[in-house]
Formats: structure tokens, C-alpha cells, sequence
């Protein structure tokens, strides 16, 4: 039996690679996962996965290393993308905190010297370079413990993924990297360390790879985004009915989801969802409709708050994951409950509205009308830099916002008429949700986490 060493330390992790076909590919080809997770976590994951393949051990405590942290500072301010630049603007005039600007002055000032010089490759290969002789033996003791065949790094952007990397190549032992998420090579990495080979999700993060990450496409797998599959079986969907009357509401009505996007939006979000509810209250919204909030699950809400929104708003609210461990913003977990409760809200929507999550992606793929809010609530005062106003400039927004399948408003009264444009026609934009997901999908058989094992087992086979 072979065995392949990965690192859980993210609830993404388990959704994207262990809650889907991979496992059942592994079991096929007689092969154990040792999974490195954080310790608050090892009692739920060794409960909930009793698969004798699935073994999960305790992830060496990396967080608190000054030189690791510096060189991730380095790395991500070297990413010379627009992002980058609209990012370290932001954090150096960050909302509600311009008295202390003065005093983040010479980190931003650093910053951008680093992107500017991140523009040349031979900075960023100076910056691996170096990385590459800092020594860090953290995992030493689990790599001559299980001896792994291969090794799998499943972020390619937090300190982890990087030691054990560099861990792998002082062991001489396989190893493969995959990118996470649709933005990382804008704002996350330019890979400080290279893996023997490297999975994206498209053909245009593959480009990214090599455009900003330097790296050899001929190493890199394309499969198509392995969480997705279940959107495209549309697997594990009740209907409709029996879905939204276990959220308290009325099937009869429409039902329009307002998700949040992350802490960037947050001081708007709320703001958005007052004029929403006033909207709907003084029926100027032309439908009967529910709403229900989807909370961002590294924020998601208490059932205290839920509570409190259901009495103020009349909404359908709950929370979007399950809580693990000491609590904590890395509490959070997408069980299987909290995976359906997204299946069937993506299923059952009439409409979505965001600011900058990935739902615009997951929506499309339902076919679900989309809303992009870019305007900033009641506040009328913000600077760009911490205005709603900037999330579409984000590149990997800007990706998408050139397809045309989202419609962006900048105003209160531009969102209410959006609303009632697509309750009345759905199928409005509908091509342009279908490039969304050519773009950033690009396959859609719901096979994609078939693809990512075949890539894990093909290196795990490979002699070289």
C-alpha cells in the first residue's frame, strides 16, 4: 500500500478533496491518505471519517514563526496585479482606523517597493531562492514516521503548504501542489516554493501559473473544480417545498438569497440588507418574496443573530456551517448537513445577490440570476479604497464582470429595479452566466474530483 501524506488544514480541504469521488478513487487503488489537521479538529475528522484509508494526525504548529511570516509578506506583496496594489491600499486606509495611518506608513511603503519589484522575475526567483535556504524542520519527524510516497500540498499559499514542500524536496520525495481557489495567483502566491507538479482548475489559472508563478506549464494538470461536481449532478437537492418550509418560509414566494462575501464587505452587507428589507416592506419590490442570509461561513451568525434578523426583517436566516473545537474564526466546518443546506440553496434560489463571493460561480452554474452590489449602503462618505464600489476591479473579478452575466448596481434604487427585472425574467443574462462557467468551471460533467485523483495517482505511480 502506498501512502500519500496532505495537509487538512483548512475546512476547505475537507470539503473540496475528502467530501467528494477522490476517496472512493483511493479506496479502488489500495492507498492511504495521512492528513495533517489541526489539533482542535482531530477527534471530530477521526469521528466523522472512519475509513480505514483516512488516517489524520496532528499538523505541526508553523503560525507563530517570524521568518515564515516575513516571507509571506514578501510573496504576497510582490504579486504585481492590480489586486495587489487595490489591497495594500485598502489595509493601509482601512475603514474606521485612518488615525493609525501614520503608523502603518513604512510597511506600506515597503509594500510597494516589493510590487514594483515583482514585476520581474528575477525578484520573485531571489525571494524563492533565499526561502529555499531557510531552514525549518517542522515536519521532519512526520515524514520519517510514515515515510509517504508522495506528498500533497492542497493551497499552494499558507506557510504549510511552502515547509512541507521544501520538507519533500530535502526528503527527495514526490510531491504535487494544487491551487485552491480563482484568485490566488492575483493576490495569494507567486509559489515561493515549486512543486513537482501542479493541478489548477482552468485553462486560464494554468496561464496564471505561468504568468505570474513562473511556472513550467508542461507540469501542470487542468481538472476542473472538484466542489462543483455536486452542483452539476445537483445531488442531494429536496424539493422545493419541503426546503424552504424547514426554514420557516412560503414556498409559494419567490426566494431571493442575499450572500455575504467576507469581511471586506461586511460594514456594508448589513446596510444592504436594511434597504432589501424596506424594500420588500414598502412593496416596492413587485413579487411576494422570502429572503433568506447566507452568512460567509468563516463569519457565519450565531443563531442568537439569526434570530434577531428573523424577528427585524421578517428573513430566513441560519447558520451555513457546523462549528468544531475551541471557538475560534477556524472553527467552522462544511459537514455534509451544511453542504445539502448550500445544495438546496443554490438549487431553489430565484435570485442571488452578493458583493465579491464566489456564489456568482456556484449561482451560475444553477443558472440562477445574479446580482453584484456596488454601491455602499447608507454610507455615502467611504473613499474608494474601502467603498463596495472597488470589488469588481479585483482582476479576478474583472475576469468575469467582462461576460456580462452579472448585473452590477451601483445605487439603492438601480438594485430594487435589478430585483424586479429578475424575479420577472429570469432567464435574462442567461449566456452570460453560461461563460462564467466555461470560464471558470470550464468542465461540467461532475466528474472533476475523478480528475484531481487520477492526477494524485498518476504522480504516486510515476518514477520520476
Amino acid at each position: 500500500m502506498k501512502t500519500i501524506l496532505a495537509l487538512a488544514n483548512t475546512s476547505m480541504f475537507i470539503r473540496n478533496i475528502i467530501r467528494t469521488d477522490i476517496r472512493d478513487a483511493f479506496a479502488c487503488a489500495d492507498v492511504r491518505m495521512i492528513m495533517l489537521a489541526p489539533k482542535e479538529k482531530l477527534a471530530y475528522y477521526r469521528s466523522e471519517f472512519s475509513d480505514p484509508l483516512l488516517q489524520f494526525e496532528e499538523l505541526p504548529r508553523l503560525k507563530k514563526m517570524r521568518r515564515e511570516s516575513l516571507f509571506q509578506f514578501l510573496e504576497n506583496s510582490s504579486i504585481h496585479t492590480h489586486t495587489t496594489t487595490m489591497l495594500q491600499k485598502t489595509k493601509f486606509r482601512r475603514f474606521k482606523s485612518s488615525g493609525y495611518m501614520i503608523m502603518r506608513l513604512p510597511r506600506f511603503i515597503f509594500a510597494r517597493a516589493c510590487w514594483h519589484l515583482g514585476q520581474f522575475a528575477w525578484w520573485r526567483n531571489l525571494i524563492r531562492a533565499i526561502y529555499a535556504c531557510v531552514p525549518n524542520h517542522a515536519f521532519d519527524e512526520v515524514i520519517e514516521t510514515y515515510k509517504p510516497d508522495l506528498i500533497f500540498c492542497p493551497s499552494m499559499f499558507y506557510t504549510e503548504d511552502y515547509v512541507l514542500l521544501k520538507a519533500a524536496k530535502r526528503y527527495c520525495i514526490k510531491n504535487l501542489g494544487m491551487i485552491l481557489s480563482w484568485d490566488n495567483f492575483y493576490s495569494k502566491t507567486f509559489l515561493r516554493v515549486f512543486p513537482d507538479h501542479l493541478i489548477v482548475h482552468t485553462d486560464m489559472i494554468r496561464d496564471l501559473a505561468a504568468k505570474y508563478g513562473d511556472y513550467p506549464l508542461s507540469r501542470v494538470s487542468v481538472t476542473g473544480v472538484p466542489q462543483y461536481d455536486r452542483h452539476f449532478r445537483r445531488q442531494g437537492v429536496v424539493s422545493r417545498e419541503d426546503f424552504i418550509r424547514s426554514l420557516g418560509g412560503d414556498p409559494s414566494k419567490k426566494l431571493i438569497v442575499y450572500a455575504f462575501s467576507g469581511k471586506a464587505g461586511l460594514h456594508i452587507d448589513f446596510d444592504v440588507l436594511d434597504i432589501l428589507a424596506n424594500a420588500v416592506k414598502d412593496g416596492k419590490i413587485k413579487e411576494e418574496v422570502n429572503v433568506l442570509m447566507r452568512p460567509y461561513p468563516k463569519f457565519d451568525m450565531k443563531e442568537e443573530r439569526a434570530d434577531e434578523f428573523r424577528r427585524k426583517y421578517k428573513f430566513l436566516a441560519r447558520t451555513s456551517v457546523a462549528h468544531v473545537g475551541p471557538k475560534g474564526e477556524y472553527d467552522w466546518e462544511f459537514d455534509e448537513p451544511s453542504i445539502n443546506f448550500l445544495e438546496n440553496t443554490l438549487a431553489h434560489a430565484d435570485l442571488v445577490i452578493s458583493m465579491y463571493s464566489t456564489f456568482f460561480i456556484e449561482a451560475a452554474i444553477l443558472d440562477k440570476p445574479l446580482i453584484g452590489i456596488a454601491f455602499d449602503g447608507y454610507k455615502e462618505d467611504l473613499d474608494y479604497e474601502n467603498s463596495a464600489r472597488r470589488f469588481f476591479d479585483w482582476n479576478h473579478l474583472q475576469d468575469v464582470k467582462e461576460l456580462n452575466g452579472i448585473r452590477l448596481v451601483s445605487s439603492r434604487d438601480e438594485m430594487i429595479r435589478a430585483v424586479n427585472e429578475y424575479l420577472g425574467r429570469p432567464d435574462s443574462d442567461h449566456e452570460g452566466r453560461k461563460k462564467i462557467i466555461v470560464q471558470q468551471c470550464q468542465f461540467t460533467d461532475g466528474k472533476s474530483a475523478r480528475r484531481v485523483a487520477d492526477v494524485l495517482l498518476s504522480c504516486l505511480d510515476s518514477r520520476n
